[in-house]
């Protein structure tokens, strides 16, 4: 274990909660039991409508490190934005309300952004599944140790390798670099602007260790179950995805990573693209020709690394949206005709 230096200074620990009455007890619980001493926990009820806004004032009574603030329900990212807004340390983190974190984390993490003189510190996570309890670390071994990166390796790093989680949970931050960030309207995808942030520092450390339990659940907010929600859900991740695309374009230095980015991009649109053929009662003409837009600005080659449906989906669309459009209604409503007839032919036997 890293020992802390002498110098303590104030992290905050911001938990944005919404309807989670059944889990953020184990959240809270964690990290009032951090070794770290000196904490200030700000729980920002985003208007919950179960006992979630109850639970969170009486953890205050329990805990003068603790402060609670009561909102309208606009979503875990204004949330976020309203807990930085409310604290004046130099360092803070963010906790998701269903997830839990491991005594040591902040001891260690502060520990290493302090020695290493870093703006950001970041660690590993580990997956806890709700239906089977299971929990599954992205990387069997993990010893501890610390390695320190200079801005563009961290940025590049950050966008094309999984080494680096884009999960704002597993970091700190010194405060500072949020002055001008500005954080989606998007629900749960402000994981997005997590490239600005890295885009201001001047040394980043990377702790080798999974500090962070990641709860697995079904219905939450990152997962939901309902097609209409799963639609939004990617819909807005299209978005970011574009976002995260122009930002590459505009700066040369993190042109390394222009592959990995430009992939998930193209992939996550046109997928939204096929849901919008195969369900459009979900969606309006303008959404379809934003979409198309923005595919159509994307410098797409034949050497890009996309499955060969994908780089024909492409290629239709640079000759004729009309004709992407056509030639995948056709498509979708034979396999619909397919999986029938199977299922006629089945019932039959």
């Amino acid at each position: 274990m890293i020992q802390l230096i002498e110098n303590q200074p104030l992290l905050t620990v911001i938990i944005p909660c919404y309807n989670v009455e059944l889990y953020v007890d184990k959240c809270i619980s964690s990290i009032v039991n951090q070794t770290y001493p000196n904490l200030e926990i700000l729980l920002i009820n985003d208007g919950s409508t179960d006992s979630t806004g109850k639970i969170c004032d009486e953890w205050q009574k329990r805990d003068p490190r603790i402060r609670v603030i009561h909102k309208q329900n606009e979503g875990s990212s204004f949330a976020r934005r309203t807990g930085v807004d409310n604290t004046t340390a130099e360092y803070i983190t963010f906790v998701d309300s269903d997830d839990w974190i491991d005594a040591n984390m902040y001891t260690e993490m502060m520990s290493a952004l302090l020695i290493t003189d870093s703006d950001i510190a970041d660690c590993d996570l580990c997956f806890m599944y709700e239906e089977d309890g299971r929990v599954v670390h992205r990387v069997d071994e993990r010893d501890g140790t610390f390695i320190t990166m200079g801005r563009e390796e961290s940025v590049i790093l950050l966008l094309s390798t999984q080494s680096w989680r884009t999960s704002f949970c597993t970091k700190i931050f010194k405060r500072k670099l949020f002055e001008h960030i500005e954080f989606p309207k998007r629900n749960k995808l402000d994981d997005f602007v997590i490239q600005y942030l890295y885009h201001q520092v001047s040394k980043t450390v990377l702790i080798n260790r999974a500090f962070y339990y990641y709860f697995k659940r079904s219905g939450s907010i990152c997962h939901p179950t309902d097609l209409q929600g799963k639609i939004k859900n990617y819909s807005e991740r299209s978005d970011a995805y574009y976002e995260r695309y122009l930002f590459v374009k505009q700066y040369r230095e993190y042109h390394k990573a222009m592959p990995f980015v430009k992939y998930y991009t193209i992939y996550c649109n046109l997928s939204l693209l096929h849901a919008m053929i195969k369900h459009p009662q979900y969606f309006d003409k303008e959404q379809f020709r934003i979409k198309i837009e923005q595919l159509r600005s994307i410098n797409f080659t034949r050497e890009d690394n996309l499955p060969r449906g994908r780089k024909v989906d492409m290629y239709l669309l640079k000759i004729s949206p009309k004709l992407f459009w056509f030639i995948r209604l056709l498509y979708f409503k034979a396999i619909q005709v397919k999986k029938k007839y199977i299922a006629d032919n089945t019932a039959k036997k």
